[in-house]
This record gives structure tokens, C-alpha cells and sequence, in this order.
């Protein structure tokens, strides 16, 4: 007798739809993580060049301040230079002055 009735295929297509299914779901599964992992790769490139165009801006703020900074410091130092040669050209002056007058006052 044969036992391949019509009730016995119906098993076989629902199996076959199942085995269907899971390989579809494996392969869908799969494509997502490359779809994904390629949005990711795509994400940490755009933040890897807005970081670098951020720290090339903080760059050329840093070199302005630090060439503003020299240029006060520079100015500073000059102002300090001249203040002390000033007074060391008074120091003498008066010391000489002194000296004149000790003198005068001793002949």
C-alpha cells in the first residue's frame, strides 16, 4: 500500500516552509549586522573628521592665543626693561649728585 496520501504531504510542505523560514530569517539576520555594522563604520567616520576638523580649529585658536600671549609678554618685559634702566640712570644720577655735594661740603 502506499502511504503517501494527500494528508502526508501536507507535513513535508509545512517542514519544508519552517526549514524555509529559518534559513530566510538566518539570511536576513545576517545582511542586518553588514547593513548595520556598515552604518556604524560610516557613523565613527563622520565623527572621526569632525573631531579632527574640531581639534584642527582648537589648533589655530591655540597658536593665536599663544602668539598673543608672547606678544603681551614680550611687551611686559620690554616695559620692565626700560622701567629698570630708568632707574638705575636715576640711581646714578642722584648718587652722583650726592657725591658733588659731599664734596663741596667737605672742602
Amino acid at each position: 500500500m502506499n502511504d503517501d496520501g494527500p494528508g502526508k504531504s501536507g507535513g513535508g510542505f509545512f517542514a519544508g516552509f519552517i526549514v524555509g523560514v529559518l534559513a530566510g530569517a538566518a539570511l536576513a539576520y545576517v545582511i542586518m549586522q553588514e547593513e548595520a555594522r556598515d552604518l556604524i563604520v560610516g557613523k565613527a567616520r563622520e565623527a572621526g573628521n569632525f573631531a579632527m576638523d574640531a581639534t584642527g580649529d582648537l589648533r589655530a585658536n591655540a597658536q593665536d592665543l599663544y602668539e598673543r600671549g608672547k606678544s603681551v609678554v614680550d611687551n611686559a618685559r620690554s616695559n620692565v626693561n626700560a622701567a629698570v634702566d630708568e632707574g638705575q640712570s636715576t640711581a646714578t644720577q642722584l648718587r652722583d649728585e650726592l657725591s658733588r655735594q659731599s664734596q663741596t661740603l667737605d672742602s
